[in-house]
């Protein structure tokens, strides 16, 4: 019987040990039953190893996952002062232990990538409303987006827009001088070396009478213009030169509210060259590229109206002084009025610089000579008399071959050909002059138009290149020596 006892008593007390464990019941409760003081030492063991378990689990909670109370200390409603360290080492684990706690964000480092973002070059402008921004980054880290994301909303803020200052003058062409001028080279002493070029020749054409007229109407130096034109537009073969734009100078701005963007290079002033967006001025023909050029270095920048007046004929006895001028003014390279000089010397530039000698109405049986370049292909040498008869006789309606050879040479093979010829002078025939025959050249001879025959036999004739490339000039040829030369009467 006192062992059944004992049984039940031991199943009691086991049943006892688990609820206590489940509930937290404290072992005293049954410390006052005397007959059973074993299972209270064990009791209290198991106590203190719960409290061990707690203190690890406790140390254990990661600080930015907050730690929900088990339903065991909430259903009883009691807190040991054991507990009560772990609420301040942690303040995310809220007193009433529910799960509505929000935790506590531990301030954020930047992200690595977005500064890399920030700092680069392009992201460097300032950005409008960067308090907005800075709230939309913000509001990504709170709501959980990758923080290597790319940062699409600083992109999208619009950036203030800052108006480009126009600058009434461009850098120097940063290309080598070869690129610019064909048949161009340095030298190991570092000058500058030329030689003529069709294609350079063919765009002298286009602007020379143009860039004479200016430069005679606003007391400048045409032969400086077109040297510069040529450097600057490498012979009206740059994107910025060729039609619709024909801006010869790289001149900044627009012209009648006409204006194109490019990127360009901008000389830092040592000699260091750095990529950027501008706006050019955009002109209808060359003409006004010649007008305009020509207007910026009578009336100077803003705030400096006398910018370029060592330029002006009037300041500059010789066109060495007008590129020295413009040098480190027009252009920061160093060389620029080398590359000038080089080039008004090799094309004979100057010529430019004169009045363009005409033929006088009363002294000529037919219009004044207009200047015009019917020889588009240039067979005949330019600038030189044989170009310039042809292109006489075109203006007057009549023909003459583009091959009929050196002046010398015009007689004979005009007989070859069927022209007639003879001679008697007559208004309106080509005039052949052989070999060293009054001034002719020794070599090729010379050819020249008759404008008007004299009562008294003596003819009046004009020709070219006597007094100097592309220079119309006239004279008088007496009536005894007519007959030294031959005349071709055009078809």
């Amino acid at each position: 019987m006192e062992e059944e006892n004992v049984k039940k008593s031991s199943k009691m007390l086991s049943t006892l040990l688990v609820v206590s464990q489940v509930f937290g019941y404290t072992p005293t409760v049954f410390a006052k039953e005397g007959t059973i003081p074993p299972l209270s030492t064990e009791f209290t063991t198991i106590k203190e190893e719960n409290e061990n378990l707690s203190e690890k689990t406790t140390d254990s909670i990661p600080d930015s996952t907050p730690e929900v109370p088990s339903e065991d200390s909430s259903s009883t409603g009691e807190s040991s002062d054991e507990d009560t360290p772990v609420d301040e080492e942690n303040p995310e684990i809220s007193d009433s232990g529910t799960s509505e706690t929000v935790p506590v964000i531990p301030e954020q480092k930047p992200d690595e990538n977005q500064t890399d973002l920030e700092s680069k070059p392009n992201d460097s402008k300032p950005i409008e409303n960067s308090q907005d921004s800075t709230e939309v980054q913000s509001g990504e880290v709170q709501s959980g987006s990758q923080s290597n994301k790319e940062p699409s909303s600083i992109n999208q803020v619009e950036m203030p827009i800052e108006t480009e200052k126009v600058k009434e003058y461009q850098q120097a062409p940063s290309a080598p001088i070869q690129e610019l001028v064909p048949e161009s080279d340095v030298t190991y002493d570092g000058d500058f070396y030329f030689e003529k070029d069709e294609s350079v020749e063919q765009f002298i054409q286009k602007i020379g009478e143009a860039a004479r007229k200016v430069g005679q109407e606003n007391d400048l130096y045409a032969s400086v213009m077109i040297a510069q034109a040529i450097l600057e537009s490498a012979s009206g073969q740059s994107l910025l030169s060729k039609a619709p734009n024909y801006n010869l100078f790289g001149i900044k701005g627009t012209y009648n509210d006409r204006g194109i963007s490019f990127a360009t290079q901008e000389d830092l002033g040592n000699g260091l060259y750095y990529a950027t967006q501008a706006t050019f001025k955009q002109y209808p023909n060359y003409d006004e590229s010649l007008k305009d050029y020509a207007k910026l270095l009578k009336e100077g920048i803003s705030g400096d109206a006398n910018f370029y007046e060592g330029v002006w004929k009037n300041n500059a006895k010789t066109y060495q002084e007008a590129t020295h001028y413009l040098t480190g003014r027009y252009a920061t390279d160093s060389q620029y009025d080398k590359k000038l000089n080089g080039l008004i010397e090799t094309y004979e530039l100057t010529m430019y610089d004169r009045s363009k000698a005409t033929v006088e109405m009363s002294n000529s049986d037919f219009p004044a000579y207009n200047g015009e370049n019917y020889d588009t292909f240039n067979s005949y040498a330019w600038g030189n008399c044989t170009q310039y008869v042809y292109n006489r006789i075109t203006q007057l309606g009549k023909h003459i071959d583009l091959t009929m050879g050196n002046g010398k040479d015009w007689g004979s093979t005009g007989q070859v050909r069927g022209y007639e010829v003879s001679r008697t002078p007559q208004a309106g025939t080509a005039v052949s002059f052989p070999a060293g025959v009054l001034g002719a050249d020794p070599l090729y001879g010379h050819v020249a138009f008759v404008e008007k025959v004299n009562q008294d036999g003596s003819i009046f004739i004009s020709e070219m290149n006597v007094q100097g490339l592309n220079i119309v000039s006239t004279r008088t040829i007496s009536a005894n020596q007519t007959s030294l030369l031959s005349y071709i009467t055009p078809k």
